[in-house]
């Protein structure tokens, strides 16, 4: 795996395990002479901390969000996907060999967490293939779906696959609303018959909900989403625009306008409900959004194209869903350096909100590279950063809600 520092030079200084630990290890996954324990590791428990330590080496996992199709069979309002809005000029399914190749090239590049989206993903005829290719390769997958094609079946299916977090869009506080707005009549009955099944199964259901003008009430907002049987949301911020070739955006929707003091109000009723509900979102990403709409200095940069991309249907790889110029194709990927440039432009919350949770391993790792060096002094200022401080302190406050989410297959 091979990274990028803050100059833009490839590979400049990562630690190796051997480093770290000052051991070399066996053939295998296994150590020699990790020190004394009470009792021998499993083959299985000395992968992890091999794999756990590697990363950490190379400040923590890598995410990429698959975009498998550009197909859509809702008609929302707010996005660019909807069948009725003709943006879509030819549908697209990415290959399942394709793939395949893709999520080998991802892993050798450090990605272990990826969301399978689209348009619709349940429009893909492998998807569930797709899930158990990523789960076979030590890579956690989550699905985002409209929850249209959910039913018992389709559920068995995703459990086979060994997928554990499914994610399903929702709109509104109320059934009516959302339906309305989806252009799906019926959908909320198969998304509460799913959850329930989904909750037995032990797969994490997350609510997705993107800030716009139908969500008028958080609290009621909260109690629906209980009702459909939610324990946890994360949610979208409203894009009017978007540079790569991603289309959940809308230029048009009137849902979208918000202006800086009522996107402000959303973040502040968002912290507030994160008292009486699980919100993925963590609460220092939430206030430098608040630092975003007042124009502030904010404290988090965002980690898109060093630990967050992009997979369109075409294979091309793109640093974020912002940004107007691909990093190249998935082959090009390979070799192609990673982008760390403290970028703050946007509010893609994907991509913010993992930023601030990883901010403390990649800072870690800064430290462990200067210390090498012989820089023990700037190794010390690294990790003790205002922002890597205020990282730990969203990882402790977030615990709870993440334990379940970041489980490894």
């Amino acid at each position: 795996m091979s990274g990028q520092d803050r100059a833009g030079r490839p590979d400049a200084g990562f630690l190796t395990l051997e480093e770290l630990t000052g051991r070399k290890h066996a053939r295998g996954n296994t150590f020699e002479n990790l020190g004394s324990m009470s009792k021998p590791m499993r083959p299985c428990a000395r992968n992890r901390l091999r794999e756990t330590a590697t990363m950490v080496a190379h400040g923590g996992p890598a995410i990429c969000n698959i975009a498998v199709t550009n197909r859509c069979n809702a008609r929302c309002d707010f996005c660019s996907y909807a069948v009725d809005k003709k943006r879509v000029q030819q549908g697209k399914l990415m290959g399942y060999d394709d793939y395949r190749h893709a999520i080998d090239i991802l892993h050798g590049r450090g990605v272990r967490y990826i969301t399978l989206s689209g348009g619709e993903p349940f429009l893909h005829p492998q998807l569930y293939d797709m899930a158990a290719y990523a789960v076979g390769k030590g890579i956690r997958p989550s699905v985002c779906t409209n929850g249209s094609r959910l039913d018992p079946e389709a559920v068995q299916a995703l459990r086979k696959s060994g997928l554990k977090t499914l994610i399903v869009s929702i709109d509104a506080p109320s059934e009516e609303a959302h339906e309305k707005n989806r252009g799906l009549p019926g959908v909320c009955g198969r998304i509460r018959e799913s959850t329930r099944l989904l909750n037995r199964l032990l797969i994490e259901c997350v609510a997705s909900v993107t800030i716009s003008r139908l969500v008028d009430d958080y609290d009621r907002l909260a109690s629906f989403l209980e009702d459909l049987g939610f324990r946890t949301v994360t949610f979208s911020y409203p894009k009017r625009s978007i540079g790569a070739s991603s289309l959940v955006f809308s230029d048009t929707s009137s849902l979208l306008h918000r202006t800086p003091a009522e996107l402000a109000g959303a973040f502040h009723e968002i912290l507030r409900l994160k008292s009486r509900f699980r919100v993925l979102n963590p609460s220092e990403s939430l206030k430098d959004m608040l630092r975003l709409q007042r124009g502030e200095r904010q404290v988090f940069p965002c980690f898109g194209g060093y630990k967050y991309f992009f997979l369109d249907w075409n294979l091309d790889v793109w640093r974020c869903d912002m940004w107007p110029s691909k990093m190249g194709s998935i082959q090009d990927f390979e070799h192609v350096p990673f982008i760390r440039d403290h970028c703050t432009m946007c509010m893609s919350d994907c991509y913010r909100d993992s930023s601030v949770l990883l901010n403390f391993v990649v800072s870690l790792a800064d430290g462990l590279t200067l210390l090498k060096r012989g820089k023990p002094v700037k190794a010390l200022g690294t990790v003790f950063t205002r922002s890597a401080l205020r990282s730990v302190k969203a990882l402790l406050e977030e615990w709870g809600t993440l334990r379940n989410l970041s489980k490894t297959p």
